[in-house]
């Protein structure tokens, strides 16, 4: 019976699809459009840039002191790389031309950005930031001379020294705890979570009153008992080595931090796929219908569940957090997604070995009810 379950799932080309194919495939396409992101030690390449004075006003000067700044080989973060221009009218040939992105003309109290037809969204980005952030700190610095004189020089230093006035404790991570991960993550549960299917059709493998198999396998006389534990085992197995083959390409060719505790993660797979599976067997007793009706069902369920996980905008936990906590609580892809993060990033287990838990109980719980009643139940005529 553990022969013909076992190959019984590695036929089902629909299950391999949703809970093997479809995670790698979005992960491949995460990695090719976001996957140096977070590598890149300068992520914004310089933007030609002219800067033209039309006045030698202490407000001219200070802001073509502040671009020359941002322009220096040696800074820690090269914005601008200069272009040259004699005056304003060579500076918009220079423009339209498309020898430079970004023009500045910096008047008596006010700058004038120019930019050309081609520019990036970047270029754009950069250069209103610059200016106003300029306008701004100039603004505050002279009404500050204006009424405490005395209290001007030190915002200057303030606003020079970029002051951070929150601090992230980094000890608290064993990796950098990056969004990018996020999304892998999730998807990572979101593949494993689906192994829920493969319990729904336990179901039909062994309720006689869903499928034609099922009434012929109620009339043996093999222990039922037998037979539900031979399904649950010829499903966990593939489920587990499932997951093993996406967390390979997660770190071998995706780069994803796993963690540094090979127990923990052990534990992570087993326990999620467990639940997983006992989590199917439950909506499939409850739903009604055929084996595609109840799978349908179930993969509605697991849909709104992933979603609420942060697959698709990763804030949703933490929004659902404040306003409604008890539904990440017991929002099972939620409580997976977060126990994977934080047994690869966290260094206190803690928080890890909860959800590891709250998932043991549940499935320990909906297996004990599957088995009563896949075991217990009679049929008047089959």
């Amino acid at each position: 019976m553990f022969k013909y379950y076992l190959l019984k799932v590695l036929r089902n080309k629909i299950y391999l699809f949703w809970c093997l194919v479809f995670p790698l495939g979005i992960m491949a396409c995460m990695n090719a459009a976001f996957g140096n992101i977070y590598n890149i030690e300068n992520s914004i390449d310089p933007v030609k840039t002219i800067i033209v004075a039309e006045s030698d006003s202490a407000y001219a000067e200070g802001f073509c002191d502040l671009v020359d700044e941002f322009a220096d080989e040696s800074a820690e973060t090269k914005y601008f790389d200069m272009v040259e221009a004699d005056g304003r009218e060579d500076a918009m040939e220079i423009l339209k031309d498309g020898g430079a992105e970004v023009l500045f003309v910096a008047g008596d109290s006010d700058i004038e950005v120019c930019l050309s037809e081609s520019h990036t969204e970047t270029a754009g980005m950069v250069a209103k930031t610059v200016a106003d952030t300029y306008r701004s700190n100039f603004k505050l610095i002279s009404e500050a001379y204006m009424t405490s004189p005395e209290k001007a020089q030190e915002m200057i230093e303030n606003l020079a020294s970029r002051k951070t006035f929150t601090e992230v404790d980094m000890g608290a991570f064993s990796d950098d705890p990056n969004p990018y991960v996020w999304y892998f993550y999730s998807t990572l549960v979101m593949g494993l979570f689906f192994t829920a299917m493969s319990g729904v059709n336990l179901v039909g493998d062994l309720k006689a009153d869903v499928s034609e198999e099922a009434a012929r396998l109620s009339l043996s006389p093999s222990s039922k008992s037998k037979m539900i534990w031979y399904a649950f085992i010829a499903r966990l197995i593939p489920s587990v080595l499932i997951s093993v083959i996406h967390l390979a390409f997660m770190r071998l060719v995706f780069q994803i931090s796993l963690g540094s505790n090979v127990f923990r993660l052990i534990l992570f797979v087993v326990v999620c796929n467990i639940f997983a599976i006992s989590f199917g067997v439950i909506c499939g007793l409850l739903f009604k219908g055929s084996v595609n009706t109840r799978g349908n069902k179930t993969t509605g369920v697991l849909m709104v569940s992933v979603f609420l996980s942060g697959e698709m905008v990763m804030q949703l936990p933490g929004i659902i957090e404040k306003y409604c906590p008890i539904v990440n609580d017991i929002n099972p892809a939620t409580v997976m997604n977060m126990a994977f993060y934080r047994m690869a990033l966290y260094n206190d287990p803690f928080d890890f070995y909860m959800n590891m838990g709250k998932l043991v109980i549940a499935a320990v719980v909906f297996l004990t009810i599957g088995v009563l009643v896949l075991r217990r139940e009679k049929y008047a005529s089959v």
